[in-house]
């Protein structure tokens, strides 16, 4: 089985201990070292780590379990997506925002479901207004496009103030929506500035 060249000796080990062990999931951290021959358990846990970022691992109630044994596909590359603060977004969208770049994560292209990074980015989420889909620290993924369908949540910059919002119509009118209901649906007025900067694609929630 050719790996890709970027894997090391303890991640081709676990990926072929998974392999042959379909009950290996079962086992705790110490178990499988021993069986590959690793001194520590903490190595095991950053080495599965590592391959979950990669693509080959994923973790859910029951631990780590294998899904792919090789990956050559571009679509399953790591990249770094940025993360831009909500304070610093400006009302012209992207093209400002990317001056204030804070940090970056690193996710799979299959993750993002798009080959277009250039229009691709997180946010993150600050208040509570659309809770409990969106909540104060998820990091939310962001496609940029000015088109929407009416049920999408998405980032619009509102008279200078970036929101995450649903866009709804209402009576010939448009209203930007929160999910919680304590809070007012505000109406978009003729003279308001308001520009749609993306659809909200996937949201890693706040742990």
């Amino acid at each position: 089985m050719m790996y890709n060249k970027g894997l090391d000796a303890v991640q081709k080990a676990l990926i072929n201990f998974f392999k042959k062990n379909i009950n290996g999931e079962g086992l705790t951290l110490r178990e499988i070292a021993e069986e590959i021959w690793v001194n520590h358990p903490q190595t095991v846990l950053n080495k599965l780590n590592q391959l979950i970022l990669k693509g080959y691992f994923v973790k859910d109630e029951k631990g780590y379990r294998l899904v792919r044994e090789n990956i050559t596909d571009k679509f399953t590359d790591i990249i770094q997506l940025p993360i831009y603060g909500f304070a610093q977004c400006g009302n012209q969208g992207k093209a400002v925002v990317h001056e204030y770049t804070q940090e970056r994560i690193p996710v799979t292209m299959a993750f993002i479901g798009t080959g277009d990074l250039n229009n691709t980015f997180f946010v993150r989420a600050k208040g509570n207004s659309m809770e409990p889909k969106i909540q104060d620290g998820d990091l939310i993924l962001i496609h940029q496009q000015a088109h929407y369908d009416e049920n999408d949540y998405v980032f619009v910059v509102h008279n200078q103030l970036p929101k995450l919002k649903k866009i709804v119509k209402a009576d010939g009118k448009l209203f930007l929506e929160s999910v919680n209901r304590f809070f007012d649906t505000v109406e978009i007025d003729p003279y308001d500035e308001t520009k749609v900067i993306g659809v909200v694609k996937k949201i890693i929630k706040n742990m």
